[in-house]
């Protein structure tokens, strides 16, 4: 199968709320090396979920459907967990010494319940050689602290899709930046509402902002 069919047929699917055919879809599509992780990612799943929000919109979309639909995609980036694994394991044979692996925790902040994009982008660093850790959706601030301290790592990244939510970012950074212990790592920050906002960049000292994976790649790249 192509991708446009891949995402034509699991569009379908999701839009039917057929969690079993959308799962088959999408690891018969992975089984027979049709599809990479990057593009299912950015251009089947966020692709079809934004399609389905898009085209009803006008008919006032119930909660109960997106998150159903939201579940859906949570299932499939799930089960893609072992081909993520495995393209990582690609890329280390391909290395004659041991990669020295960097650190990554990635989060949402307090509040902030819309965890897909931050757990995406986990799969995405951990593809890119990193240990990424995904502590959640609705972090508190403190609990964000204590990971932090206790991962050491290289990279903190955000995810932000809630404008409201955009102010709290604005303070956690600059409360993380005061701390002497956690200042040594890069943080980065995405998410619809990052995107979105014309004026985010001057508001949010964030080091690097993100929208794919490629712009990961570049993060990577840069902090060698």
């Amino acid at each position: 199968m192509t991708k446009e069919l891949i995402h034509s047929r699991f569009s379908k699917a999701l839009e039917n709320h057929n969690r079993e055919e959308a799962v088959a879809i999408i690891t018969d599509a992975l089984e027979n090396n049709q599809i990479s992780i990057q593009t299912l990612y950015e251009e089947v799943l966020t692709q079809s979920l934004n399609s389905i929000s898009s085209n009803r919109q006008e008919q006032s979309m119930p909660i109960w459907e997106e998150h159903l639909s939201s579940n859906i995609v949570r299932t499939v980036v799930e089960l893609t967990l072992p081909y993520v694994y495995q393209q990582r394991q690609q890329l280390e044979a391909n290395h004659t010494q041991p990669l020295n692996r960097k650190k990554a925790v990635v989060f949402c902040l307090e509040e902030e319940y819309h965890e897909l994009g931050a757990r995406m982008t986990t799969d995405f660093l951990t593809l890119l050689g990193f240990d990424a850790y995904f502590i959640g959706a609705n972090t508190p601030k403190q609990e964000i602290f204590s990971a932090i301290k206790h991962f050491k790592p290289d990279l903190v990244c955000v995810s932000v899709t809630n404008y409201f939510h955009l102010t709290k970012l604005h303070r956690l950074i600059e409360e993380l930046r005061t701390i002497e212990v956690l200042k040594h790592f890069t943080f980065i920050v995405g998410g619809y509402a990052v995107h979105n906002s014309s004026d985010v960049k001057s508001q949010i000292k964030a080091d690097y902002y993100v929208r794919t994976f490629d712009d990961l790649k570049a993060v990577k790249e840069a902090i060698r």
